[in-house]
């Protein structure tokens, strides 16, 4: 699965055969374009000892960071209500590796993350296999409220976090 996914990212090339997205080949030429339609999640969301905001928007100067977008991304993430929740909302410090954070919402802010930067094509690596079954069933919901608006890949040993999928493939 790993292989498959870095394979898929751009990280490595196929030792036979060749990767085709809408019939054009995944090459050294096309790999850029491409690498900027997805939005990646993988099993341990890197959190950094930052604010929300900053942790959602990973990457972007202060200056331009897009306020709204970072919001609709929480949102879109089953997140929002949690983070107002806190006494500085977005400015909220998430402490080193998110230790102020449970799993399920490091998950939700790595998909926040990758929703803020509109990916096309969201890769979930195994993004609920360390959680608890409530919380999976959160992050499931969150993923299925984005069916219909991205091409969701997820990657998971438990087929409950697949149940919703149009194809799965063993």
């Amino acid at each position: 699965k790993t292989t498959f996914v870095d394979i898929l990212l751009g990280l490595l090339q196929p030792e036979t055969g060749r990767v085709l997205i809408d019939a054009t080949p995944l090459d050294s030429d096309t790999i850029s374009g491409w690498q900027k339609h997805l939005g990646y999640v993988p099993q341990q969301v890197y959190i950094s000892n930052d604010t929300v905001i900053r942790n959602v928007a990973f990457g972007i100067e202060d200056s331009r960071i897009d306020r709204t977008a970072v919001e609709d991304a929480l949102q879109k993430a089953n997140l929002y209500e949690h983070i107002m929740g806190l006494p500085e909302k977005l400015e909220s410090t998430l402490g080193e590796n998110g230790r102020k954070l449970s799993g399920g919402e490091k998950q939700r802010i790595g998909i926040a993350r990758a929703l803020y930067y509109q990916a096309d094509v969201l890769v979930l690596d195994e993004a609920t296999s360390s959680l608890d079954v409530p919380t999976e069933g959160e992050i499931t919901r969150a993923i299925n409220a984005l069916k219909g608006r991205q091409t969701i890949i997820a990657i998971a040993h438990r087929l409950s976090t697949l149940k919703s999928c149009d194809r799965i493939l063993y």
